[in-house]
């Protein structure tokens, strides 16, 4: 616990020491006082950079002590090593922050933090299990949770936090050399080493289910995240991947959003889904730049836009733009001369357009796909390169398409979808307001049944219909279990909801038909549906 005892050495003879490892740490200096953090920009970076810009900042003597980032769960592992490093009275902010982890910290540090009274089992690395409180940060750009076995109470002093702001790096250079120029390290006298504070994992369990067989259909974005989150929550496989993390795993998951362009962002702002509509927008028109951020090895709008020696989605509007029945319009962002051997390589791998009836579909292809904190994002990306691509289609000056594009479906595939356990106390939220939604019935797009019984020809007649109401096909028989095989044969059945339904009212009809009595179809349906089923 981390109110335990503090081992003997104190003051300025404590050396940097890590209580949880973390991935990227460069130690600079272990004697030193300042920690520095280069938030979502890769340290490895950050350290090339100030080498040539700030050299003093790594100067084995000098006052920084450690270089790390906040990958992942790192804002956990950073307050866990800060708390077991007292001697460090300063934490430098220093690169780009895609996810409000600065802010976050901050808060922290302030003591503005949400006691949620959300009792949830952990799991420790020696194989104990310890319930504990689930603690809330509340930022501009959401929520961020963690067990409560560190608290701000729990430090011998409170560091303070230097951001040196969203700069260019450049400037940011000019920052730090001024601020180290004038730094003084606080008095440190009697602090002691507190003992370590272990980095426990919410408990989970899985339900059996096909892992690569998951796939989905949504009106809405926010709906298919909801969904998709709820998946993985109770399906998802628990794998431990090669750099030690533990995460929950459905393989070739697909989710096909009917109607993306229905997307609400006030809606999507509120609870439970606390998605901010400028960090949105930001990520959105991060897809069409074509320059590479700093210490980056990939951006999307490069390898979209420029790095293949062509602008790719301006080609593939101007190939839409055609009237013609096109499948070239298909863009590759993998490229295996650099991705393959390369520490950090594009998880969005391709794009297919696909135009039917004046609407612009999309499948877009991630080789490894974050459900909690990227997905989101990643759709609405999608959704704003659908607009972008029909509107450069439909103003092509060579234009001979006769339809005028508009975004249609849009088709997210996920060979390696994956949710961080740490993550689950904010997806909870999410998976209670789908619960609490309660049981609708989808549309089938395999379509509806008109169910009666003919008692003079004694059989259950199971007539099957389009969603346009176009008659497909007739089921009779006085055996309610050989029409649902001779349904399920005939694929007329996509949706679990709609089978079941099925299943209980071919039941009603047989008592009927045994009994003689009238039968009437339930009249209960799913939003939208055409007829009687």
């Amino acid at each position: 616990m981390p109110t335990s005892e503090p081992k003997a050495d104190s003051g300025r003879a404590l050396d940097f020491r890590l209580a949880i490892g973390a991935e990227g740490l460069i130690i600079v200096n272990p004697k030193g006082t300042i920690a520095l953090c280069s938030l979502w920009t890769p340290p490895a970076y950050v350290e090339r950079r100030l080498r040539d810009l700030v050299p003093e900042a790594l100067d084995k003597e000098g006052p920084v002590a450690v270089l790390g980032g906040l990958y992942g769960g790192g804002l956990k592992i950073m307050l866990r090593n800060l708390h077991h490093n007292p001697q460090l009275d300063t934490v430098i902010l220093y690169g780009q922050d895609f996810s409000g982890a600065g802010e976050h910290l901050r808060k922290f540090f302030r003591g503005e933090i949400t006691h949620t009274g959300i009792i949830r089992p952990y799991l420790f690395a020696d194989g104990t299990r310890r319930e504990l409180e689930t603690i809330a940060i509340q930022g501009e750009r959401g929520v961020y949770s963690m067990d409560s076995l560190l608290l701000p109470e729990n430090f011998a002093r409170i560091p303070k936090i230097k951001d040196l702001g969203p700069s260019t790096g450049a400037v940011r250079a000019m920052l730090l050399s001024e601020f180290l120029s004038e730094y003084r390290p606080e008095e440190a006298i009697g602090l002691a080493r507190p003992e370590p504070v272990p980095l426990p994992i919410p408990e989970i369990h899985a339900f059996p289910s096909d892992p690569g067989g998951h796939s989905i259909v949504a009106d809405s974005i926010m709906e298919a995240w909801q969904e998709t989150l709820w998946r993985l929550a109770r399906f998802g496989v628990e794998r431990t991947f090669r750099n030690g993390k533990l995460r929950r795993e459905l393989m070739n998951y697909k989710a096909l959003v009917r109607d993306p362009l229905g997307h609400d962002p006030v809606k999507a702002s509120g609870p439970p889904w606390n998605l901010d509509p400028g960090q949105a927008e930001d990520y959105v028109a991060e897809l069409f730049i074509k320059d590479i951020h700093e210490g980056f090895h990939y951006t999307y709008g490069n390898r979209l836009r420029e790095h293949f020696g062509q602008d790719s989605l301006m080609k593939v509007a101007l190939d839409l733009s055609k009237d013609k029945d096109s499948r070239h319009a298909f863009i590759s962002l993998w490229d295996n001369t650099s991705d393959l051997d390369a520490s950090s390589a594009p998880c969005l791998v391709s794009l297919f357009f696909r135009k039917a009836s004046g609407l612009l579909h999309l499948t877009a292809t991630f080789r490894s796909h974050n459900a909690s904190k990227a997905w989101p994002l990643n759709a609405l990306g999608l959704l704003g390169v659908m607009r972008v691509v029909a509107d450069w289609a439909n103003q092509s000056p060579g234009r001979t398409e006769k339809d005028v594009l508009t975004p249609g479906t849009l088709t997210v595939i996920s060979q390696s979808l994956t949710l961080d356990p740490n993550d689950l106390p904010d997806v909870e939220k999410i998976l209670a307001h789908r619960e609490a939604a309660g049981y609708r019935m989808a549309q089938d797009p395999n379509g509806y049944f008109r169910i009666t019984v003919d008692h003079q020809a004694k059989e259950i007649v199971a007539l099957h219909f389009a969603q346009d109401s176009e008659e497909l096909g007739e089921y009779r028989g006085d055996n309610p279990n050989r029409i649902m095989e001779r349904m399920h044969m005939d694929l007329c059945v996509s949706d679990i909801g709609h089978a079941m339904y099925l299943g209980s009212q071919l039941q009603r009809a047989w008592q009927a038909l045994v009994s003689g009595k009238d039968y009437v179809q339930d009249k209960k349906k799913p939003d939208g549906a055409a007829d009687d089923d």
